[in-house]
């Protein structure tokens, strides 16, 4: 499989130009259960400047394709980049607690992953078509135990996220395709405006709830063209050097304005997730997670996927991780699709990955049969 000439050498240029810049060491908001390298379209909160000012880049290069089974035999590619900007009011000196947003995500791929796989849970979270938009433009305000965030956003940077999974390649694993295969959400590689906001509710639990526009990526006319309305609880528990876990229910509603835009929709959704050691002092984690959907008119009724994670499998390389995970679509009158998956992360250099990936899927699209896909994606972020 050969990535084309002239994305191949973009790519890597960017890659050479990227991985020389390096900034200070960052903690993720769920530094708990995710680790680098993060999946888009989550950017790593960056190298802080001054007053209040943060920045943050990644960059991903990816060629994958069909290899065994069923499908096209094509070669993939795809080369996207991500650069994110924070303001922090009080250190900026204005007021407290406050926060804007900004994020500039562009994406070139070669080849139509689609219609190459015919799958329903796409084999990489990083394939679309090209675009080069502004993905993010919010402000967020911290209220006491509360807070609000309005902007332009992504709903799976908040509602619906699984960090565990973060290393997987296949989209199911980042949301549930009972929500992306039934209604047309605002996540990637299409945000959408939103409102949301959430509440500690102390002893380990908080909600959250938010409305988007339902037609992303227009925004003009937004507000009148349907919109999904979604909400979640979290529980978490645990402590650093023990067993630590998240609970997450949620349930949305996707309301049309009209007939012609498709019906209206709605599911539930679950992700729990645990983080433990061995007496090797190996780093372990494990995710379920589901989503229901069963209206009559939705072409995946139903879902559920699992999978654990391990870091430190070998001594020499503390940093790489092993991912293994397996995800079941069932769609409405057709047998449903099966993917089995296994990622290893390779910590080249700081802020620099490899990761070889491999996939079956059964039944690819509802349609009796198999197919294998083989990816490898380069990762840089900092």
């Amino acid at each position: 499989m050969e990535m084309p000439t002239r994305l191949q050498l973009s790519a890597f240029g960017t890659l050479l130009a990227v991985a020389l810049w390096q900034p200070a060491a960052a903690q993720t908001p769920d530094a708990n259960l995710q680790l680098a390298p993060f999946a888009a379209p989550i950017t790593p909160p960056g190298q802080t400047w001054n007053r209040g000012l943060s920045t943050s880049l990644h960059l991903d290069a990816e060629t994958l394709g069909v290899v065994g089974g069923s499908g096209e035999r094509q070669a993939i590619s795809v080369a996207a980049f991500q650069a994110a900007l924070t303001l922090d009011t009080a250190q900026a000196g204005w007021w407290q607690d406050g926060q804007f947003d900004f994020m500039l995500m562009g994406l070139r791929s070669n080849g139509n992953l689609e219609s190459a796989t015919q799958t329903v849970q796409l084999p990489s979270n990083l394939w679309a078509p090209n675009f080069l938009r502004l993905y993010q433009l919010s402000y967020r305000q911290q209220i006491g135990p509360g807070f609000v965030q309005g902007g332009i956003m992504d709903v799976n940077n908040t509602f619906d996220t699984t960090g565990v999974a973060g290393h997987l390649h296949n989209a199911s694993f980042g949301i549930a395709p009972t929500l992306t295969s039934n209604a047309n959400i605002a996540t990637f590689p299409n945000p959408g405006l939103g409102l949301m906001g959430g509440l500690d509710l102390g002893s380990g639990w908080s909600t959250q709830a938010g409305v988007w526009q339902g037609d992303p990526p227009g925004m003009t006319g937004a507000l009148h063209r349907g919109a999904l309305w979604i909400a979640e609880a979290d529980y978490s528990w645990g402590e650093a050097e023990h067993t630590q876990g998240t609970l997450k229910l949620g349930a949305w509603h996707l309301q049309q304005s009209t007939s012609a835009y498709g019906p209206d929709s709605d599911g539930l959704y679950a992700v729990n997730e645990w983080r433990w050691k061995d007496a090797s002092r190996r780093e372990w984690a494990a995710f379920l997670q589901g989503g229901w959907s069963p209206a009559a008119s939705n072409s995946v009724q139903g879902y559920i996927g699992a999978g654990v994670r391990i870091q430190g499998l070998n001594a020499a390389r503390p940093a790489d991780v092993l991912t293994l995970g397996v995800a079941q679509a069932r769609l409405n009158s057709l047998p449903s699709e099966t993917v089995v998956e296994a990622v290893y992360s390779l910590q080249l250099a700081r802020h620099l990955y490899l990761q070889p990936d491999i996939q079956h899927i059964q039944n690819p699209g509802g349609e009796p049969g198999h197919q294998w896909v083989a990816g490898l994606r380069v990762h840089i972020e900092h």
